[in-house]
């Protein structure tokens, strides 16, 4: 038995926010402790059980007192809730971004380590059985032989308030109970004095009640669960035996915490191993080489905890709540034979979990199971979200209504195989910067990660007074920032925007759904392929029309890749740069839905849409919408219908070479006159039927189903059955055509006239195709998109077997 291997839970996922307080204590003292013999003293006082009258009991000369003086005992200054009241609850991981953090543990793991084996460090090959002293292959100078070091690859920093108030508790109970002093560990442990030395990373340790940090090794899962839901105690010794009874096993040297962490051969943990670093508090120790009554010692409080003396000393706690798991720290084995180039290119990569460390699912192995969750984020991420909307200044402002983050293993396992297949695709490892680095200035997709990086500071307090550090202040001078909590702050922390790989161009990028049945077939991965990308979330709004105010925002992580020029292209390109605004954000085409995973849905209120959508409802069917329209989407919901003689107006971001094209006539061959972009064909009216109230001739006005002329000559008699099937066909923003025919022109303009509130551009043709009335006629490019309708009726007329499942030009 021996530090770690000992609670081993199947790991499990928790699916609940704890719900208690993070917990407040009595302050420890801060003397030194850990010389050769003696007691330790308590500071914080008597006994309450023991009555004042009682005589004080007499003191070992070699006692150690504290002389630090009571104080409020919260949550370790370095962590992200450091500041958080005692009501807030939360349970958060995250990779540590200190700097040194690295070098840190290594040098804890250096401090820690002792070149010697046990009979329970497994023989790599498999080939020996438990061996005193360990077999030959993992002996010094054996093959693969004993590590000579431990070098850290990655760490996690656990914040869970329940677990922390639960230790704080416990360890008070504790110092209570052992007010009289404890013996010290003597020497001292083997992390004290690295631990002592970066207070940054470490909190101060109470010495009266032997507190330390100590490391417990394991899977790499199990220590995950661990880290969530805390140790099992009841499944301690489950695999590896109860040398002292049942209970949490850790140790003092990182030689012997790794005898019982394991990687995952052939797995993606493959080569990389945990230890959890755990703050203990181990109170009155039971030192022994032998006690199978050590954990029934503890049960009758003879004992606070149980320390194993023999090669290794191991420490043994029997609640959990006296253990505090802080560090999740990954590492490599490294050994005699081992090559220093290759495992220095091992440590350069930055390492991350099998599925995204901020998920619930964080600890399932998707070789074994999948999942497809939606897990609204709580008041916390909703603040940072809004901040984000916020921040991007949309226009009419929105409010967030609610959050959803999707976990989908399917898609993320096919997000990441793109990933793999888009390194290898250029050069791998040593090939790919010398490719991205020449495409660096043509594309840089990193605007939202630099939103979301504004967010992630702590507000400057002289922000509005003025800040004499300026651009060199360490804290955020982002005035949206500055509008959010420690808890808002300690969310946006969360955001993945580190495990973004630029050399690929993977970004965050955003899309826009009208409905949430829109946004839900976008969950699926199936609809993101040929889709448009914004780094600008305003202009991803105004690209969608609102339904009851309501607008759907998605932040996607997206892998840009190599940009070409033509997105029709069947080529090694992934994405085409379609635009960029003047606030030099990109708008992307993507050409393969896995290079997205769609991540956050935001769905966001705005009651001027909404009313704007009411007023249009209200609103006669010949009414012009107001200027702008649904986020001035460049349409109208009102049936419309050009005057004759009015020219179509161009887009007004059209450059002179496209005003020049538009201004070309158009030839719509067969028979067809060529028409220009301002000759449109519209319905032929007879003057005769205008009121004396209504406006000039050439104002079609409220044009009527019998108003519709057929032909070319104003008094035609064709009948107009000798010119069906009539087709009614629409034209949307994206290029998508759909139509229908039918045997009569009511019937075409009725289905016309139900698609026509959705603004796009519609009209209705005869078998001539002689326009008969049109919907939503664009602003620009109205020849060109006539055209395109054109040739969709031209292959779809003669199909018998036509259907109106639309298609692509």
């Amino acid at each position: 038995m021996g530090a770690g291997g000992s609670t081993k839970p199947e790991p499990k996922v928790s699916t609940t926010s704890t719900a208690s307080a993070g917990g407040r204590a009595v302050a420890v003292g801060t003397a030194s402790g850990g010389g050769s013999g003696g007691v330790v003293r308590s500071s914080s006082g008597p006994d309450p059980s023991r009555k004042t009258s009682d005589p004080k009991p007499s003191v070992p000369k070699e006692s150690i007192k504290s002389t630090a003086n009571p104080t409020s005992d919260g949550l370790p200054e370095y962590w992200y809730h450091n500041k958080m009241p005692s009501n807030v609850s939360f349970d958060e991981m995250y990779y540590t971004q200190d700097k040194d953090i690295h070098s840190t543990f290594d040098e804890l793991f250096k401090e820690s380590y002792v070149a010697s084996a046990t009979r329970d460090r497994k023989c790599p090959t498999g080939e020996h059985g438990s061996t005193p002293g360990g077999c030959e292959c993992v002996k010094p100078g054996g093959d693969p032989g004993l590590p000579v070091a431990f070098r850290t690859r990655r760490v996690i920093r656990v914040e869970a308030s329940e677990m922390w108030r639960s230790y704080v508790k416990k360890r008070n109970v504790i110092r209570n109970r052992r007010a009289e002093g404890v013996e010290p560990m003597d020497p001292p442990p083997k992390t004290q004095s690295v631990v002592d030395s970066h207070s940054g990373m470490f909190a101060p340790l109470d010495p009266t009640v032997n507190e330390l940090y100590a490391f417990h090794g394991t899977f790499v899962r199990y220590a995950l669960s661990i880290a969530e839901n805390d140790f099992n105690i009841d499944l301690a010794g489950s695999s590896t035996g109860t040398l002292y009874g049942r209970g949490a096993y850790l140790g003092e040297s990182i030689t012997k915490a790794d005898e019982y962490a394991k990687d995952e051969p052939g797995g993606f943990y493959e080569g990389v191993f945990a230890v959890l670093v755990c703050r203990v508090t181990m109170g009155k120790m039971n030192v022994t080489s032998s006690d199978t009554e050590a954990g029934e010692k503890v049960k009758r409080m003879e004992y606070d905890s149980t320390c194993g003396k023999r090669l290794f000393r191991e420490l043994v706690i029997y609640y959990s709540d006296q253990c505090y798991p802080e560090y999740l720290v990954l590492y490599q084995r490294v050994h005699a034979k081992d090559v220093e180039d290759e495992i220095s290119n091992v440590l350069k990569r930055k390492f991350f979990m099998q599925v995204p460390l901020h998920w619930r699912n964080v600890a399932t192995d998707l070789t074994k199971k999948h999942f497809r969750d939606h897990h609204e984020l709580a008041d916390s991420g909703y603040q940072h979200m809004q901040c984000l909307v916020n921040q991007a200044r949309v226009a009419p402002s929105r409010k967030l209504q609610r959050v959803l983050r999707l976990e989908d293993s399917s898609l993320w396992e096919q997000f990441v195989e793109f990933k793999r297949d888009l390194r290898e695709r250029l050069g791998g490892e040593e090939g790919i910067s010398a490719v991205t680095s020449e495409m660096d200035n043509k594309l840089k997709v990193n605007a939202v990660e630099k939103d979301l990086r504004a967010l992630m500071k702590r507000p400057c307090k002289f922000l509005k007074s003025g800040c004499k550090r300026g651009d060199k202040c360490k804290f955020s001078h982002n005035e949206f920032a500055a509008a959010m909590d420690d808890m808002g702050l300690a969310a946006s922390r969360r955001l993945p925007v580190d495990e973004l790989d630029r050399r690929l161009h993977e970004g965050f990028l955003w899309l826009a759904c009208s409905t949430h049945d829109e946004a839900e077939e976008v969950s699926t991965g199936k609809s993101c392929k040929g889709t448009c990308f914004f780094e600008n979330l305003d202009t991803a709004l105004k690209e969608v029309k609102s339904k009851d105010g309501l607008k759907y925002a998605i932040l996607c992580r997206v892998l840009c890749g190599v940009p070409g020029d033509d997105s029709s292209a069947s080529d090694d390109k992934d994405c085409v740069i379609l635009k960029v605004d003047s606030n030099n954000r990109r708008q992307v085409l993507i050409k393969e839905s896995s290079a997205v995973y769609p991540e956050y849905f935001l769905e966001l209120y705005s009651q001027e849409d909404e009313e704007a959508e009411k007023a249009a409802a209200e609103a006669p069917e010949t009414a012009e919408a107001p200027e702008g329209g649904d986020e001035a989407a460049g349409f109208s919901n009102a049936v419309e219908e050009a005057p004759e003689d009015a020219p179509v107006e161009a887009d007004e971001e059209l450059s002179e070479e496209e005003r020049r094209a538009l201004e070309e006539p158009l030839h719509l061959g067969n028979g067809n006159e060529e028409i220009g972009n301002d000759e449109l064909p519209v319905p032929v009216r007879d003057p005769d039927d205008i009121s004396e109230e209504g406006s000039d001739p050439g104002d079609p006005g409220d044009v009527h189903e019998d108003e519709i002329r057929y032909g070319d000559d104003e008094e035609s008699d064709v009948d107009p059955a000798d010119l069906g099937p009539y087709w009614y066909i629409k034209r949307d923003d994206s290029g998508m055509m759909d139509g229908e025919p039918s045997e009569l022109p009511e019937d075409a303009i009725a289905c016309a006239e139900r698609e026509a509130e959705w603004g796009d551009f519609i009209i209705v043709v005869d078998k001539n195709f002689k326009i008969l009335k049109q919907w939503n006629q664009p602003k620009g490019k109205a020849a060109a998109k006539l055209n395109e309708m054109r040739e969709f009726w031209e292959l779809s007329k003669d199909d018998e077997e036509w259907s109106s499942d639309g298609s692509y030009f």
